[in-house]
């Protein structure tokens, strides 16, 4: 019998901190298809942390039949009180199968007292959980690994779902009037979601690297979240040739706007440069050769889920993990050999 059969609900428990990592968020979702994929008419209750969820808002198109249902109020703290205090944690509800993706043994031993039939949990190297999955995904580093491990031992199957994200005609359409067959364009993601973290690349460096592709015959275009507004105009005058797309009055008629349309985007560039940040997971999402540079995250964890990366690692230009110590000749490089292998694998 399938491990999965008759499993008609799944609790998912993530954490109890803010969730506010764009990022991660995407790591996830090659394993919520995994599971969909194995248990597709189960009803599936998510709970990522206290407070908004980000599946519930500017990420809520991307988990579509996948998610019903996000928890937001319910907190375990990790302290060993709370194995006293939290005997009944979710009462009157119950769950056939619980994947718990986090590692705290505190919160885990809490979380397995909600009535279940099948509980799968990576804490101690699944010492808690009733199923692992098979030994190379017991402990892997790589986050989307370590979650599909968690799917593999609740299904007792190996699922790697394809590493580009489906998308709607409409969005597809809406990317190709943005950016019309012709040039080779090259992606720029310059911004992260917490720019005081070190995680970013200078712009100025990302400014100089557009001129340059300008003067290889390349159309680069810039990705911006809301957050770096305030650079349009500098990007405007100092890199007048690149385009952006996602702040057209053609985007702002069309109304579509958001992750999706940055992964559709993303099918139209030749190659994609990013910090380790939510927008580079969401271009490697949509298909983009990606070029990722890391300061103080590791790809190691970190790396996007797709085949065709190139990583380059502050640590690997200088003794500290100063992204600064990347210099521009190796990001250039980088873009042309991504370049060059999409030409080889085309013919």
């Amino acid at each position: 019998m399938r491990v999965a059969e008759g499993i008609e609900t799944i609790l998912v428990y993530v954490g109890s901190n803010p969730d506010d990592a764009i990022g991660e968020n995407i790591l996830k979702l090659p394993f919520l298809r995994a599971l969909k994929s194995k248990i597709p008419d189960a009803r599936l209750t998510w709970i990522a942390g206290v407070g908004p969820c980000q599946f519930q808002g500017i990420l809520a198109p991307l988990v579509e039949g996948l998610v019903d249902e996000c928890i937001t109020d319910f907190r375990i703290d990790d302290s060993a009180k709370e194995l006293l205090l939290r005997w009944l944690p979710l009462p009157d509800r119950q769950f056939d199968l619980i994947i718990d993706a986090q590692r705290n043994a505190v919160r885990t031993l809490v979380l397995r007292r909600i009535p279940h039939r099948l509980f799968i949990s990576g804490c101690w190297r699944y010492f808690f959980s009733d199923l692992k999955p098979p030994e190379g995904l017991v402990h892997p580093r790589l986050l989307t690994d370590r979650l599909l491990g968690l799917a593999a031992a609740a299904t007792g199957e190996i699922v790697r779902p394809p590493h580009i994200w489906p998308l709607a005609p409409n969005w597809l359409d809406a990317a190709t009037h943005l950016l019309p067959a012709g040039p080779t364009y090259v992606g720029l993601a310059p911004g992260a979601g917490k720019q005081g973290t070190g995680k970013c690349w200078p712009l100025d460096r990302f400014l100089a690297l557009a001129r340059e592709q300008q003067e290889k015959g390349r159309r680069p275009v810039f990705f911006l979240g809301p957050e770096e507004k305030a650079w349009l105009e500098r990007i405007r005058r100092e890199a007048p040739y690149a385009l952006l797309p996602e702040w057209t009055d053609d985007t702002e008629r069309c109304g579509l706007k958001g992750p999706l349309l940055a992964m559709a985007l993303a099918r139209r560039v030749g190659v994609a440069a990013a910090n380790c940040s939510g927008i580079g997971h969401i271009l490697a999402a949509g298909g983009a050769r990606m070029v990722s540079l890391y300061g103080p995250t590791q790809p190691s964890k970190y790396a996007p889920y797709t085949p065709t990366l190139i990583a380059l690692r502050a640590q690997d230009f200088g003794p500290t993990g100063n992204i600064e110590n990347i210099p521009i000749i190796a990001v250039s490089a980088a873009i042309d050999r991504q370049l060059e292998r999409a030409a080889v694998e085309a013919d």
